[in-house]
């Protein structure tokens, strides 16, 4: 065997061993991203069960989509409880921020939108309203 053909069987071998490592690397990282998923359950950012937090006599505007121009679906009244929280996240649309002034564009990329589900209606509100619901 030529030393050419010993250096790419070596080559070979090293590559197909990396591949096996990164592999079960991966596999690894996986299992561990999964297993360390939070949920809105999990995270005391983002609490499973939620309730509004304003004024006695406000509403707090639901929207189809997590934007102020989203169409309004309908509203939570001031100290509702019980509101299932699906999941929050801060900012807009990429395209609707690229479309967007200055102005709104500073507002919306702090705003929290939360996914909420209360008495079967599903939409999307504005996390700073919201509080967890905690039981007595």
């Amino acid at each position: 065997m030529s030393s050419f053909s010993t250096s790419l069987a070596a080559v070979k071998a090293a590559a197909a061993k990396s591949a096996l490592a990164f592999g079960a690397l991966a596999i690894g990282l996986g299992v561990t991203l999964s297993a360390g998923t939070a949920t809105a359950m999990d995270d005391p950012e983002d609490p499973a069960v939620v309730r509004v937090n304003m004024k006695a006599g406000g509403t707090l505007n639901v929207r189809k989509d997590p934007s102020l121009k989203g169409q309004k679906i309908g509203s939570l009244p001031a100290e509702a409880g019980g509101i299932v929280n699906l999941g929050c996240h801060v900012g807009m649309p990429y395209l609707e921020w690229r479309t967007s002034t200055t102005a709104v564009r500073k507002v919306e990329t702090r705003r929290k939108w939360c996914n909420i589900e209360y008495n079967g209606m599903t939409g999307w509100t504005a996390g700073q309203y919201l509080e967890a619901d905690l039981k007595d």
